[in-house]
């Protein structure tokens, strides 16, 4: 589609009602703009919360010793990698099956689409010490104990004085 070309008038009145004219649509353009800006704003912060809480079913349901994998036609919650991080959980939290290590696991260095529901992650997870440090036969498998979230430590690493 081409462009829409406008003609100057020649006259001076006309001049003056078509600046008026082009002045009221930059000032519309602009309202409407930064009202969408703050509507678009506000629904992020509304959809990271829905995130966070859906999360948060899963973490009740998981601590409960419910299943991670959700029954067909469940309406339990089934969050996914992308919601989990936009929720604010960045850490996924394993057991190791037989030492009983947990493990944190960061969802940011996946390479799953974000689409990818958690618990299927866990056919993906094994426990290190079991599988390097003991020279097993096989790798033992660990299993989803929750999502969770990097809590700032309580107190910073002090210089140490000798």
């Amino acid at each position: 589609m081409s462009p829409r070309i406008i003609n100057i008038p020649l006259s001076g009145g006309d001049r003056k009602a078509q600046a008026k004219g082009i002045r009221q649509a930059h000032g519309l353009h602009n309202s409407q703009y930064r009202e969408s800006v703050l509507i678009r704003s506000a629904a992020e912060a509304k959809i990271r919360e829905a995130d966070r809480l859906e999360c948060e079913a899963w973490n009740a349901i998981m601590w409960a010793g419910g299943p991670a994998m959700p029954s067909p036609g469940d309406p339990q919650a089934e969050p996914t990698i992308g919601k989990a991080i936009n929720g604010g959980y960045d850490l996924l939290e394993a057991k190791c099956n037989r030492c009983e290590h947990v493990s944190l696991v960061p969802l940011r260095g996946l390479t799953h689409p974000a689409e990818t529901p958690i618990w299927k992650l866990e056919a993906a997870l094994y426990c290190l010490p079991c599988s390097e440090g003991r020279h097993y036969s096989r790798r033992q498998r660990a299993h989803i104990i929750g999502l969770t979230y990097a809590r700032p430590d309580p107190e910073p690493a002090k210089a140490k004085r000798r």
